[in-house]
């Protein structure tokens, strides 16, 4: 297809829109528990997970049950913001390099909170049915346990 051909730009466009729903989906599925069930559709079967200095996890089964299985164990609520995508499409628009920002507010099972923040790098596949993370990296610059922890919601916003 003629990069220059207004198919090529507009597919272009999809695959580009198609993988900033990735990154949105993903950050929903950890959010959701996280959910193993709303995670699994978002990697290849082949796909690995490296936790910064923690770990890896590797196929689409392993890298869903593992990170729901972290909420017994490990942080059992968080609010993910993935912002700034940087999406290099191979020109087939088959495949991509991805880079996107962390900042997450997250509690452990122990009750402690934290902040969270560094970057993820990611590969990412256009499968039958959608795109999907063939590896995802995470490298984090900041976890930081926020000792006041989170508090309720106000009942209302009192000399704001």
């Amino acid at each position: 297809m003629n990069q220059t051909s207004l198919e090529y730009r507009v597919a272009r466009l999809e695959a580009l829109r198609a993988i900033d729903d990735l990154i949105a989906d993903l950050g929903r599925a950890f959010d959701a528990g996280p959910s193993a069930s709303a995670l699994r559709p978002l990697f290849s079967d082949d796909a690995v997970f490296h936790i910064d200095q923690y770990g890896s996890l590797s196929g689409r089964d392993m890298i869903a049950d593992g990170v729901a299985g972290n909420a017994d164990s490990g942080f059992c609520w968080t609010l993910h913001y993935l912002v700034s995508p940087k999406i290099v499409l191979a020109d087939e628009l088959n495949s991509a390099e991805i880079e996107f920002y962390l900042w997450e507010v997250a509690s452990a099972a122990s009750g402690r909170a934290y902040w969270i923040g560094g970057r993820y790098l990611a590969t990412a596949i256009q499968g039958a049915e959608r795109w999907m993370f063939r590896s995802l990296e995470l490298q984090a610059d900041l976890i930081s346990h926020y000792p006041q922890g989170w508090l309720p919601k106000p009942d209302v916003l009192a000399d704001a």
